[in-house]
């Protein structure tokens, strides 16, 4: 069963809180070696692919996927972050738009892709599903991430942020939906029901042979993380208790799932 992760901010605020420590070229520089560069490379590739970005934050995929020679449009919801996006780079193609209710037609890309983004829907990410559906061609591939219900979460990291948001509501905190993390049974279950057919399932971080980055320490524990470091990147303690956790497999500990799957039509 999926964990409910809360925040203290509303989800605005915490998106920018997110994005505001984060540049472009930090952005860039974590996608070298990263599993998910390795699925795009193994799915997307052998021509020039028309792909739509759900999701895309400062566009840093798709200057990623323009210089291999693919035509990519992102979407994003925030127009902050837009602005932000195009100071970093004027000519990315990034537009303001709606996951849900994209302005698309039916059947006009070849792949849809989204990072992180499905989860963020508190009543389920059916209906993103459905529309990334919509806009495929027949077999055209959909790549969807979003954090996983790992070992290390459910045994360590969720119940202390429970216990912590249990004693902050106690003194009136305001709390607020953040993002589901989900089994693998129930993410594939989800692109299963909205009509796709399963091709493979990874997951979404840095392999074993990384030894200075890892998604999910930086994100779960504040203090893993490297001060001004690039994004990912850990400290010396962090690197140690990776070095460490690479004695189990990646899955017990890896911060999200990679689904690909293809458009049934």
């Amino acid at each position: 069963m999926s964990y409910k992760l809360f925040s203290l901010k509303q989800g605005d605020d915490h998106d920018l809180s997110q994005w505001n420590s984060r540049t472009l070229e930090g952005e860039l520089n974590g996608f070298e070696n990263r599993t998910l560069s390795t699925l795009f490379e193994k799915y997307l590739t052998g021509k020039k692919f028309r792909i739509l970005e759900g999701g895309c934050g400062y566009g840093a995929w798709c200057d990623w996927f323009e210089i291999r020679g693919h035509d990519i449009i992102g979407i994003e919801y925030n127009q902050t972050i837009i602005d932000t996006a195009k100071k970093f780079n004027p000519t990315v193609s990034v537009e303001l738009g709606n996951i849900l209710d994209l302005k698309y037609p039916d059947s006009s890309f070849d792949a849809y892709i989204s990072l992180g983004v499905i989860e963020h829907f508190e009543n389920g990410p059916q209906p993103a599903l459905k529309e990334a559906l919509r806009i495929l061609k027949p077999d055209g591939y959909a790549i969807i991430t979003t954090p996983y219900l790992n070992p290390l979460r459910q045994l360590f990291s969720h119940p202390i942020r429970s216990i912590f948001f249990f004693f902050a509501r106690l003194i009136g905190k305001k709390t607020y939906f953040w993002e589901y993390r989900f089994t693998e049974n129930e993410l594939v279950g989800y692109i299963k029901d909205a009509g796709f057919e399963i091709v493979e399932v990874s997951f979404d971080d840095y392999p074993k042979n990384e030894s200075r980055r890892h998604i999910g320490l930086w994100a779960d524990w504040f203090l893993l993380r490297k001060n001004d470091g690039d994004i990912w990147e850990l400290n010396t303690l962090g690197k140690s208790i990776l070095a460490l956790f690479k004695l189990f497999p990646s899955k017990w500990y890896c911060s999200g799932l990679a689904v690909i799957a293809k458009a049934k039509k």
